[in-house]
């Protein structure tokens, strides 16, 4: 039998994220090492959709025995600050043996060309 490939599956809180989740956990060839969200400084939410990470609605990970990694940008970052961070935490990850990087992101054609950039960076 194969061994799973690790995969880092990039967490919004939102709906479409539960969903690619909840599609790729079913997938026998992978193995969903950490989730990777984005949380804004001084207010302890999910940049995204502005859900608490480790609350009843927003502590996900933490029910699917998962391990939640935070990057923590700050308000109103730019872009740049926003890539270096996720570039870091993507390096980490990479450093742990992960080559794949999974979305779920309705508006991934728009932020797929970034993320691609950034994961390239990482290696």
């Amino acid at each position: 039998m194969n061994t799973p490939e690790p995969i880092l599956f990039c967490w919004s809180g939102g709906k479409d994220s539960a969903m690619a989740l909840h599609t790729l956990l079913q997938q026998k060839h992978f193995r969903v090492v950490a989730l990777l969200t984005t949380v804004t400084e001084g207010y302890d939410r999910i940049a995204m959709h502005g859900v608490r990470p480790r609350t009843p609605s927003g502590g996900k990970a933490e029910s699917l025995c998962l391990p939640l990694h935070e990057v923590s940008i700050p308000r109103n970052a730019l872009i740049p600050s926003y890539e270096a961070r996720m570039e870091e935490a993507l390096r980490l990850f990479y450093n742990q043996g992960v080559r794949k990087v999974a979305f779920g992101d309705i508006f991934l054609e728009t932020s797929a060309p970034t993320a691609r950039k950034n994961l390239a960076r990482s290696a």
